[in-house]
């Protein structure tokens, strides 16, 4: 394609985006409410599978060992325990250790004069929170282990919760998806149906389709570039807010890092440009045949 052509679809384009400067704008405003929408439940889906794989990643075993090991046992047991498929990390928490923390929890007074009665242990972190059931029969069965807990009950419950928590996500997510491409495409086809005798007229004169298709298409890309931008901003802003709001407040749920967000954002910008030439495409395809 010769150079001054792409400069005539692009002179082309922007002509008719000024030209037609009340539907272009409803065309922007459109495609930024869309997406505005789908990006806000898109921020709520993102943040649920974030939230869940904090929780996730702070399930740990915790392994007792008998009173009755020696440290050529205990190192034997931390061996072992590294050995099994799945483990991330072991930590040994002596006695000692043990018993320092339990005071903080509950004050020096009330153990005052009392003999440590608290086992040595490990704590054992997985490289997937699903394989904590598995990795914890296996270290009962290592000699020298006393006892391992890893809150059953609890874990398969917030498992449960978490992964209904992805599930409504992404349901949320890809009914506003479908939404959005809706509005979006019929924004543009509405567009492009104000100017179906300039397309016929530009057939009858022999003009080929993708010489009809292509300005159309530019300005489908920059009514979606225009209006995921505006949503973009938006969403940026808003998510900003939020962020610092719920760190303010609730110091307790990590949402996902605001860096991590603006690629989302980014994609959000492709995915608006993407859609604005699609739903263009698609509209023009049925003046096309003349």
């Amino acid at each position: 394609m010769k150079f001054r052509t792409i400069r005539y679809f692009f002179k082309e384009a922007f002509a008719n985006l000024l030209r037609n400067g009340w539907m272009s704008l409803a065309s922007v405003g459109a495609v930024a409410s869309a997406l505005i929408i789908f990006g806000s439940f898109l921020m709520i889906s993102i943040n649920f599978d974030h939230v869940a794989k904090d929780v996730e990643s702070q399930v740990e075993i915790t392994a007792y060992l008998k009173d009755s090991v020696n440290q050529l046992e205990i190192n034997q047991i931390e061996y072992q325990i590294k050995s099994i498929t799945g483990v991330k990390e072991v930590t040994f928490i002596s006695k000692e250790q043990a018993l320092e923390e339990f005071k903080k929890q509950v004050g020096e007074e009330l153990l005052e004069g009392i003999e440590n009665p608290l086992p040595h242990s490990f704590r054992i972190k997985v490289e997937s929170p699903q394989e904590v059931a598995d990795v914890a029969y296996r270290i009962q069965g290592i000699a020298g282990v006393e006892e391992v807990k890893y809150g059953k009950g609890v874990v398969e419950k917030l498992f449960n919760i978490t992964y209904w928590m992805r599930l409504l996500g992404l349901a949320i997510m890809a009914i506003f998806a479908v939404i959005s491409v809706f509005i979006i495409s019929n924004t543009i086809r509405i567009t492009v149906f104000a100017r179906r005798r300039e397309i016929n007229i530009m057939k009858y004169i022999g003009a080929t389709d993708w010489f009809v298709r292509w300005p159309f298409l530019i300005e489908g890309m920059l009514l979606g570039f225009a209006g995921s931008l505006i949503a973009m901003t938006f969403l940026i802003i808003g998510y900003n807010y939020l962020y610092d709001t719920v760190k303010l407040n609730i110091p307790m749920i990590s949402l996902l890092p605001i860096e991590e967000f603006y690629d989302y954002s980014l994609g959000l910008l492709a995915m608006g440009t993407f859609l604005g030439a699609f739903g263009s495409g698609f509209s023009i395809k049925r003046f096309l045949r003349v």
